[in-house]
Parts: structure tokens; sequence; C-alpha cells
């Protein structure tokens, strides 16, 4: 790597220092936002991913290697080459181990909590980064309250409003293995739990469930991924999102919050706030306030591997 590169590296892991007091995981690079197109850098704890975007940085692989080993006490690193899997999906991902001194899981710190994550399983750690600051804020809103988190994955938004205090949470998630990862990350924090509590299920059909059995939330998570498929269906945020909404809001009791998120840049804050308009309620609702990614996401919006558009609203 040429001395800019190494400087602009550089640069962009010292202005991230101020959020190493709230976690040991955290987006060292975000590529354009960082002046580094095409390359993502992830920490978690002594592990490293570093996915690629843009072909230039298959001839730096092992030079940023040697950065991270320099740099950091690294046991773990790998590469993921997502060149093609913006138009051929996350099938077309190739991963490359660099450091393996240690396995690909580790625990990681977040706001006090602890998360197991797994940097080579699919596309995602188990811990998606840019939600740190949401799940805080939404786990502020927790205590005594009644909560439906729908597409869990490892449960993360779960272990905050448990430890946040809320009466009780439902996870729901298709993945049974995500929903097993959700268990550890409970035991791993030493939240008890019951299998009512992890349902594995289309969040669609649950919330209409929800609905015919008078079965109703005080704070509801939606943060789908932009497409999955399950059981011979298909679902993808542009098409399914406002409907799932406007289940979330039937199934809200009086007073409720909904929290509303999506990855997906072809969906902007102005069209969840379209969705939130036409859903079919007569109750007032109210939009608390417009969130995003968390502060090691500088240039958030500026690339589709960098958005989220994201709304607490309140009945």
């Amino acid at each position: 790597m040429d001395d800019k590169t190494i400087n602009l590296l550089k640069v962009a892991i010292d202005r991230r220092k101020p959020l190493r007091r709230r976690t040991n995981a955290l987006r060292l690079v975000n590529g354009l936002g960082d002046g580094l197109a095409g390359l993502v850098l992830e920490q978690y704890n002594c592990h490293f991913a570093a996915h690629i975007f843009q072909k230039k940085w298959f001839s730096e692989e092992k030079a940023l290697a040697d950065f991270v080993k320099a740099r950091f006490e690294a046991r773990y690193m790998i590469v993921k080459d997502r060149t093609e899997s913006v138009s051929l999906g996350p099938e077309a991902i190739k991963a490359r181990v660099l450091i393996e001194n240690d396995a690909s899981e580790t625990i990681v710190l977040e706001n006090g909590l602890k998360f197991s994550v797994d940097l080579n399983d699919a596309v995602n750690s188990g811990l998606f980064l840019d939600m740190r600051h949401n799940r805080k804020v939404v786990s502020g809103l927790a205590k005594g309250r009644k909560v439906l988190n729908c597409f869990a994955y490892s449960c993360s938004f779960g272990v905050y409003c448990m430890s946040g205090g809320s009466s009780s949470v439902v996870n729901v998630d298709i993945s049974q293995k995500s929903l097993s990862r959700g268990q550890l990350n409970y035991g791993l924090n030493r939240l008890s739990y019951t299998r009512n509590e992890f349902i594995r299920a289309d969040a669609n059909h649950y919330l209409k469930q929800a609905l015919v059995k008078d079965n109703r939330f005080d704070l509801i998570v939606l943060d789908p991924p932009s497409f999955s498929r399950y059981d011979g269906k298909t679902f993808s945020v542009k098409k399914d999102l406002a409907q799932l909404i406007a289940l979330a809001i039937k199934a809200l009791n009086p007073g409720g919050f909904l929290f509303v998120s999506t990855n997906f840049s072809e969906v902007s804050y102005d069209n969840l706030e379209d969705m939130l308009r036409a859903a079919d309620t007569t109750r007032r609702i109210e939009i608390v306030t417009r969130l995003g990614q968390d502060d090691d996401f500088p240039g958030s919006g500026l690339t589709r591997e960098s958005y989220l558009a994201a709304l607490l609203v309140k009945l």
C-alpha cells in the first residue's frame, strides 16, 4: 500500500477512538466515507473482517493484513470478496482467511452487553454494527413494556430490551440457526428465557396471528432484510414492508412505539413515512425521530453498502 492509503487507514481508525469506551466491535473503515472507496474494515474484539467491493483492493490484501497485525493484536482476519454480490446476491461472496491464530468465533462487548459473533458464517457476523445506537435508543423505551422483535436475527434488540427491564420479549425469525444464536446471547448476558420467547415464524404470519388472538404489544421492532426467501415465498422491503408496518401498528397498544428500519437504499425516510401514513388506522401516528447508522459509519448513504433509514414512531 502507498503512504496515502496507509495514512487514510490510520486517520479512519483514530477517529473511532471515542467509540472504544462503549464497544470493542466497530467499523474501522467505511469505504468512501473514509476516503477508501470499495473497502470496509470491521473489528470484533481481536477478530477482523475486510469486505472488498472494488477489485483494486485484491492486490492490497496482504498489505492490509500486515497493517492490521502491526496495529492490533489480531487473532483472526477474513477477507470477503463482495465485488459481485450486489448483482448476484450473497451466494457470490468468496471468503479468504488471512490470519488464523484463533477460531472464527469470538465474544464482543457493546454498551456492557456480550454478543457472540462468527466472522466466517455467511455474509454477516451475527451483530449489525450500524444498529448500535438504535439498540440503545430502543432499549431506553423497553422498561415495563411488552416487546415484539421481528426479524430478530441473533436477537440483539431482544438482549437490549430484556436488559433494559422489559416485561417480556418475543423474538421472531424464520431462521432457527439465528434464534439459537439469540439464545446463546441471552445466556452470555445471564438473561433467563422460555421457549415461547423465541419463535421460528414468518413475521407477517406472526403479526396476523397475534391480531387474531388479540395479542398486543407496547414496543415492536421491524428490522427486515432487504430480500429473503422462506418456504417457497419471497420477501422484499420494497414490495412488502408497507403491509408489515400496517400490521405492526394494529398490533400496538395505545401509547406504544414502533421502530422500523431498512438498509435497502431505494427506500428513503420519506418512503417510510409515506408507508406509515398509508397504514389503515384511525389512531394518531407521531414520528418521534429519524435514526440512522452509528458514528463509525461516516458518509452513510453515499454507497449501497452503507445505508440505513430508520424511524421511531409513537401511537
